[in-house]
């Protein structure tokens, strides 16, 4: 029997921790559940996983679907979008199976790319290298989650790009009914058709997918913070959401941004976040303190701030008290409140 590999290609940047993440770890589950029901599913399709934020990793080499386990997802900074299309057309290379004189090979590859914002390396060359030589002999499907991601930039070469623009777990359950109905269809397609291109259909995901427009993404939507707890030197990330203010005094507190960020959640994450990111060295986006809107507490042990910063940059949590440790450099520090009107940058991650 001949195969039909799926490739799933995960954006797993920091800015989807929180419900975006939870949601794309439940999807998988319901994923694989859906499809283990339909026997020609069973029959043809072969799954792969591949992550990628600030780097880029195959979770799960392309595997037959009874065996298929789904994998926990990781987290870092970055989306290396470049980088990561050019690990999908390696991948691509290595594991699918060409027709040869002496046997059929696999069938055309099926790929489904899901992202929430805009790329933070070099895409070209990837793009070049996927448009020669990979456009024609697979089929891409790119999904941006919601309304940050670059669907320009996806459109360059992607075949299809969708919006997914649902708000809850109902909605991306529905999601996932959608891509598991495709996947099937494609698989009956195969077997009873042979290779032929089919129309995507957004039937029964109306409201939550649509066909994106050429929308261009800014890495600024969301600024994100990493730090770690005083107590136990555990790592946590700080979410903040862009929000444009509207009235003429809101303006004026704004300075010249005429926008600030909201704090969303602050989620303890763990030492693999590293081994996702770009080096700190890479990063030079800052953002001035006076512009976040809203104060976490330490989810690890319970600081009622976590946003102590040390000489040295990094952030840390603290319990008020005038003396502190830096977890990062183990410095010992004399705590000092804020200036009024005192500009202090920190650095974000690049989401």
């Amino acid at each position: 029997m001949r195969r039909l590999p799926i490739f799933l290609v995960l954006d797993v940047s920091d800015s989807m921790i929180g419900e975006p993440l939870q949601y794309l770890e439940q999807g998988l589950d319901q994923l694989i559940t859906k499809l283990r029901q339909d026997p020609h599913a069973l029959e043809t399709v072969f799954l792969s996983v591949v992550a990628f934020a600030g780097k880029v990793k195959t979770l799960v080499p392309l595997v037959d679907l009874p065996i298929f386990y789904p994998p926990r997802l990781p987290l870092g900074s970055g989306t290396a979008l470049g980088r990561a299309l050019t690990h999908l057309m390696r991948e691509i290379d290595m594991q699918v199976q060409p027709t040869t004189r002496e046997r059929k090979g696999d069938w055309k590859p099926l790929v489904y790319l899901l992202t929430d914002g805009k790329p933070t390396d070099d895409c070209e060359e990837a793009i070049r290298a996927w448009k020669s030589k990979y456009a024609g002999r697979v089929m891409l499907i790119a999904i941006g989650l919601g309304k940050y991601a670059a669907s320009g930039t996806l459109s360059r070469f992607a075949d299809h790009v969708l919006t997914y623009s649902g708000e809850n777990n109902a909605d991306f359950s529905r999601f996932i009914d959608w891509m598991s109905m495709s996947v099937k269809s494609r698989s009956i397609m195969v077997q009873q058709r042979g290779e032929q291109n089919q129309p995507i259909s957004l039937e029964k995901a109306e409201r939550i997918l649509s066909f994106a427009g050429d929308a261009h993404s800014s890495d600024e939507n969301f600024a994100i913070f990493v730090g770690r707890c005083q107590q136990r030197g555990t790592p946590y990330l700080l979410k903040y959401e862009r929000i444009f203010f509207s009235s003429a005094a809101e303006l004026r507190e704004s300075g010249d941004n005429g926008y600030c960020y909201r704090l969303t959640g602050c989620y303890l994450i763990d030492e693999t976040y590293f081994d996702w990111s770009v080096a700190v060295n890479e990063i030079e986006a800052n953002v001035d303190l006076n512009n976040l809107l809203g104060q976490a507490s330490c989810p690890c042990c319970g600081n009622p701030s976590a946003l102590g910063l040390c000489s040295c940059g990094r952030l840390f949590c603290v319990d008020g008290a005038v003396r502190a440790q830096c977890p990062w450099c183990k410095q010992h520090l004399e705590m000092v409140p804020m200036e009024k009107n005192e500009r202090v940058d920190i650095v974000r991650s690049l989401g």
